[in-house]
């Protein structure tokens, strides 16, 4: 048994401890699901508590190469859910950190246990993970690919409503006008926007009336801050993550303190002129009555 609830003020080596001995603990057969849980959930509080992103995000990473490795091995219902549950710890810590674009390879890690379980019907469990993960890359302003994620978790919401489930076991309420307004949010940040496909789709789903309701909405929640439409180019997206790390050590790491968008944006409008021939402006320049910090 590891005791944590009276932690205070730990060391980030006093919490990677701690973070050892409770791997020994998951892995022990003499341990019910009950306490492993319970110890797991202390401790995920604890580093939430004292803000030990990056002793999460080590945590996480762990965790999530154990349970790979092991759904690798025996690609089994019960180790999708473990990989998917370790992802969506490893992106929150990363959240926490404000580097949320660093999930982007795990969550590609993770697509076969999310296909097994979308096999399966596994719907409360795919909606789940599609949500987070979509809200993830949204942070991250990988638009594309928090377009696929809005998409599936809407697709998961239709196949609950269908078998009648409107309530998740955390008591939210499923609502497909909420789905389909993410949907048309991240859709409205990519270069093909809401696409006739889309349109005909969520007007299926919705009817035309509130199809038109959630897309105006979506639209006037886009209206207000004007970003470079360089963003929607190929050559700017094929090399997004790339251009993060290259952010990222201009800034030492640091991230998140006021007014650190103003230095971000002006290293990233030195980086990609200098190593990538692109001509950037900052939301600063672009919305010059607007204030940022």
């Amino acid at each position: 048994m590891i005791y944590i609830q009276d932690a205070a003020n730990l060391t980030k080596e006093e919490l990677r401890t701690k973070g050892e001995q409770l791997e020994q603990v998951l892995q022990s057969a003499g341990h019910s699901e009950q306490e492993k849980q319970t110890e797991l959930m202390d401790y995920l509080n604890l580093l939430n508590a004292q803000r030990a992103a990056d002793v999460g995000v080590w945590f996480s990473e762990r965790m999530l190469e154990r349970v790979s490795s092991a759904f690798s091995a025996h690609p089994t219902v019960d180790l999708a859910v473990d990989q998917l549950y370790a992802c969506m710890l490893l992106q929150q810590f990363h959240q926490m950190a404000f580097d949320p674009w660093r999930a982007h390879p795990a969550i590609e890690s993770c697509v076969n246990a999310m296909l097994l379980l979308e096999a399966e019907g596994r719907w409360s469990d795919c909606l789940r993970y599609c949500q987070n993960t979509a809200d993830t890359y949204a942070d991250a302003r990988f638009w594309p690919e928090a377009l696929d994620y809005a998409m599936r978790a809407h697709k998961d919401v239709k196949q609950l409503l269908s078998q009648k489930v409107t309530v998740l076991e955390n008591g939210e309420l499923l609502d497909l006008r909420d789905s389909a307004f993410t949907v048309c949010n991240c859709a409205l940040h990519t270069a093909g926007g809401v696409t006739e496909e889309m349109s005909e789709q969520l007007q299926e789903d919705l009817g035309a009336e509130t199809f038109a309701a959630v897309l105006f909405e979506a639209q006037d929640a886009n209206d207000d801050i004007i970003t470079d439409p360089v963003e929607l180019t190929p050559e700017y997206l094929a090399i997004r993550y790339e251009l993060e790390e290259k952010i990222d050590e201009a800034l030492e790491h640091e991230r998140g303190y006021y007014d650190f968008c103003k230095e971000y944006w002006m290293a990233k409008r030195l980086i990609l002129r200098s190593d990538y021939g692109i001509h950037w402006k900052s939301p600063a320049t672009l919305n010059p009555n607007s204030e940022f910090h």
